[in-house]
């Protein structure tokens, strides 16, 4: 198995979540309520007219815009370049022989 067949997309994805709340955490407050307002008019002209405006789904709108603009690579691109620019690619092993508690 190569380096690359192990990057798994849970790794990516938490990846792409630490992206984001790097992005919003440099957000000031008056920023980050912008774009939670986009957000709420992308929900609210929802195609179907149907929607539930929750907490969680208005944090996952934001998510979606902050992801847009940050335009991250895919998970196929990322796991290309995974061993060179992130700390989330799986570890190849421990450094350290394991040896048993006593």
């Amino acid at each position: 198995m190569t380096a690359l067949s192990s990057v798994s997309r849970p790794a990516y994805n938490a990846w792409v979540e630490d992206q984001i709340e790097d992005y919003k955490s440099a957000l000031t407050r008056d920023e980050l309520l912008d774009l939670a307002e986009i957000a709420v008019q992308r929900i609210t002209q929802s195609p179907d007219g149907q929607y539930a405006l929750t907490e969680i789904l208005l944090r996952d709108a934001v998510d979606a815009l902050v992801l847009q603009r940050l335009k991250l690579p895919g998970f196929k691109q990322w796991r290309r370049t995974c061993p060179s620019d992130t700390s989330m690619r799986p570890l190849q092993g421990t450094e350290l022989p394991m040896r048993a508690v006593g």
